[in-house]
């Protein structure tokens, strides 16, 4: 490519994102806006571009590829889950039962609201996560919320011999993930999502409060 080509490529994406101000997060956003209508797995880099109003090429100063583009969406959705996920606890006062019931609720919410990051978060496109080290990062930092939670709640139980921290966390997020995936994908319309959710981590919370032996603590 001659020099006189390159400086004109170099100009027009300045102005690209010039215009945008935060081109990286323009195509974020423009992502997530294509999704329900291409899908995850037929969106396209150049589609993308042309929505955030920039040329393909501009696209490539933020994400070499599609892999890393979504990569970048789903590290926004783990970042936002996890803040979601301590700030439920948290409002939650002394309990950690409670913690964890607060916690499962807003996850399922999370999701509702957030059904574009849901699939790639959990869709199964990111083929390479080593090479996304951020997004490993943010992916654990949210597991981590249920965890520190799980890990209060066992250290509070009269007993709890025979019950392995790993499977109680698993268990947690098998519920409210399975409930999330059902309400996302419009599988129970009928009913009111997050009264769902609260019924449902309620029975669970109950179930494993008595397994346990678990005093529950007052706010």
């Amino acid at each position: 490519m001659s020099t006189s080509r390159l400086a004109r490529r170099g100009a027009r994406q300045g102005r690209d994102d010039y215009h945008h101000g935060d081109l990286r997060n323009a195509l974020i956003r423009a992502t997530l806006e294509l999704i329900p209508e291409t899908g995850v797995r037929q969106l396209s880099l150049r589609e993308v571009a042309r929505r955030a109003g920039v040329s393909h090429g501009a696209s490539y100063r933020h994400f070499q590829d599609k892999e890393a583009l979504l990569a970048a969406v789903a590290e926004q959705g783990f970042n936002e889950l996890a803040s979601t996920l301590r700030a439920a606890a948290q409002s939650a006062a002394a309990d950690p039962i409670a913690k964890l019931q607060a916690a499962g609720v807003a996850y399922v919410e999370f999701g509702m609201s957030h059904p574009q990051h849901l699939q790639v978060m959990f869709g199964g496109a990111i083929a390479d996560l080593d090479a996304h080290p951020a997004l490993q990062l943010a992916t654990e930092t949210a597991h981590n919320e249920l965890r520190v939670v799980v890990a209060e709640i066992l250290r509070g139980s009269a007993s709890h011999s025979g019950v392995n921290e790993e499977v109680v966390g698993a268990a947690a997020w098998s519920i409210v993930h399975g409930l999330t995936v059902l309400l996302a994908d419009g599988q129970l319309r009928s009913v009111d999502g997050k009264s769902l959710a609260a019924a449902v981590t309620t029975l669970f919370c109950d179930g494993l409060a008595e397994k346990l032996g678990y005093a529950r603590k007052q706010a």
